[in-house]
């Protein structure tokens, strides 16, 4: 979570959620407050006056999450924000980005044997993977971060992942300092061996229409990848 006093970010994993904390942290007026368990060291390195670090949070909580911690910390309320953003990715890439994420050796050993089974999943395809691995976020749909009492309010912005790099800059323009950037950027990149075309047949889009529904149903995204 990122946040000032205009606006909250709301980080949904494997959505390119890194390159936006990092865009708004160097972007947003000040004060801005970099919210995740290893803030002090990233707030250190960042270097920009009027960024505070808040360890006693985490990277990916979700809006009721988020505004409980404000509300306490500030005594704001979800009505004191302009806006909530958060970045949305086409059910399928965010699937397969996910699960070449938890194939990753490097991953495999800094999480270690609490996370044995979406491992093994992982391990056995991507069908399986699909099938068995959830969300990101245990129990937690895209939409779902974004949610107060089963309703998205009307502050939200959902912002494609796919149009990350024109969209976000215009929105929150308004909140940002005069000389902002214009560009994004990516960070933590997952890179593939093979194209996540080459691995879908029916069952598996069939699999993810029903794990993503809201996404699909609403009109944000079609099952087609183009």
């Amino acid at each position: 979570m990122v946040f000032n006093d205009d606006l909250i970010f709301i980080h949904i994993g494997k959505t390119g959620g890194i390159s936006c904390s990092q865009y708004l942290l160097k972007n947003l007026r000040t004060t801005v407050y970099n919210c995740h368990e290893n803030a002090v060291e990233a707030t250190r390195l960042l270097n920009r006056p009027g960024v505070v670090a808040r360890q006693d949070t985490s990277r990916h909580w979700n809006l009721a999450q988020s505004l409980d911690y404000i509300q306490k910390f500030n005594g704001k309320s979800l009505d004191d924000f302009s806006r909530v953003i958060a970045i949305i990715r086409h059910p399928v890439t965010l699937e397969y980005s996910f699960y070449q994420h938890m194939k990753k050796t490097e991953v495999q050993k800094k999480r270690g044997a609490a996370s044995a089974q979406i491992f093994r999943y992982a391990n056995e395809g991507f069908l399986n993977f699909v099938r068995h691995a959830g969300y990101h976020t245990p129990g937690m749909r895209q939409d779902d971060f974004v949610r107060i009492d089963g309703e998205i309010p009307p502050q939200v912005e959902l912002i494609k992942f796919e149009n990350l790099n024109t969209t976000l800059p215009e929105l929150v323009a308004p909140y940002c300092r005069t000389d902002a950037d214009r560009v994004v950027g990516h960070n933590n990149r997952t890179s593939y061996q093979a194209s996540v075309e080459e691995e879908l047949d029916d069952e598996i889009l069939e699999l993810i229409y029903h794990k993503h529904q809201y996404m699909f149903d609403s009109g944000l995204y079609s099952m087609a990848l183009a």
